[in-house]
C-alpha cells in the first residue's frame, strides 16, 4: 500500500538530492524568479499515466500542484498531465524531480499495459515481481496496477514461494507438507519447478500453484498435461512481450514478468513554464 508519510519522505529526499535550495542557474533570473508562473506537464509520447500519488503528495513552499488526469489514464501525444502554480523558481526547481518520477512510473504502467493487451483474449494474469528499484517498490507496483497488471508478492510475508535455492536444502514433498501445516489460511503455497522430474515429485502432494521456470515450450505443454488442473500454473523466467501471446494460449493462470519494473523505459513527459496571466 502507498503510505503518504513514506512518500513524502521519498519526495523530500529526492528534492534534497537535487539541491533545490541551491539552484545556481535560477538565481540568474534575479527578481524575475519570483514572477507568478504556470508549469504544464504534458506527454510527448503516447502511453499510460501513473504517478497520481506523487502529484498529490508533492509539496514545495509557494507551489501548488493540480493533477489533470487520473491514475491509469491513457495519454495521447500532447495530453496535459498536471499543472503547477507558483513562482518561476519553484516551478523550475520542482521540474526534474517530478518528471523523473512521473516519467518512470508512467513507463512502468505503459509497459504493463502492452503485456496485458498481448495476452487477450485469454484470462491469463500478468504479474509484477519483487524485482523493483530500491525505494520505489510501492510506486512501481501501483504503476503495474494502473497498467492493468497484478502484484505477485509485495514482500516476503505475502505468501509462500519455494524456489530452487530453497530446494537445495529440503525435498519437494517435505517442504509442501510443512508449508501446508504452517501457513496462514490467507497464504497460498507455490513451488518453482525446472524439470519434469522435479514436477513429478511435486505432484505427489501438489501445492496451490506450480511455477514453471525457464522451461522450453514443449516441456511446458507436457508439464501442463501432467498437472491436469490439480494446481494453478504460473510461467516465469525472462518472458518477453513477443512470447506472452503464445504462453497465454497454453491456458496458464499467471505469467510473471520482471521487466515490468526492473527495466521499463520511461515515458517521455515534459514541462513548459510560462508567466501566469494577470
Amino acid at each position: 500500500m502507498l503510505d503518504r508519510a513514506s512518500l513524502k519522505i521519498l519526495l523530500d529526499s529526492e528534492l534534497a538530492t537535487d539541491r533545490v535550495s541551491d539552484d545556481v542557474t535560477s538565481r540568474l533570473l534575479g527578481e524575475a524568479a519570483h514572477t507568478p508562473a504556470v508549469g504544464l506537464v504534458f506527454a510527448k509520447q503516447a502511453g499510460v499515466f501513473s504517478g497520481l500519488a506523487v502529484l498529490e503528495a508533492f509539496e514545495m513552499p509557494g507551489l501548488s500542484v493540480e493533477p489533470l488526469v487520473g491514475e491509469g489514464a491513457t495519454l495521447e501525444v500532447g495530453a496535459p498531465v498536471a499543472r503547477l502554480h507558483g513562482p518561476v523558481v519553484a516551478c523550475l526547481t520542482a521540474e526534474r524531480t517530478l518528471l523523473n518520477l512521473l516519467s518512470h512510473l508512467s513507463g512502468v504502467a505503459t509497459q504493463t499495459r502492452r503485456f496485458v493487451e498481448a495476452v487477450r483474449p485469454h484470462h491469463t494474469k500478468i504479474l509484477a515481481t519483487r524485482k523493483t528499484l530500491p525505494g520505489l517498490r510501492d510506486l512501481q507496483l501501483q504503476a503495474v496496477r494502473a497498467g492493468g497488471g497484478h502484484v505477485h508478492r509485495r514482500s516476503l510475508s505475502d505468501g509462500i514461494l519455494v524456489k530452487d535455492n530453497h530446494l537445495m536444502f529440503i525435498e519437494e514433498a517435505a517442504v509442501v507438507k510443512r508449508a501446508k501445516e504452517m501457513r496462514s489460511p490467507l497464504h497460498r503455497v507455490e513451488v518453482e519447478v525446472q524439470s519434469l522430474e522435479q514436477l513429478d515429485r511435486l505432484l505427489i502432494n501438489p501445492p496451490d500453484i506450480i511455477m514453471l521456470d525457464n522451461l522450453p515450450p514443449e516441456t511446458m505443454r507436457e508439464a501442463l498435461r501432467r498437472i491436469g488442473g490439480r494446481s494453478e500454473v504460473e510461467i516465469s523466467g525472462g518472458v518477453t512481450l513477443e512470447q506472452v501471446p503464445t504462453l497465454a494460449a497454453l491456458g496458464v493462470h499467471y505469467i510473471s514478468v520482471g521487466r515490468l519494473t526492473h527495466s521499463a523505459t520511461a515515458l517521455d513527459l515534459s514541462m513548459d513554464i510560462r508567466a501566469e496571466a494577470p
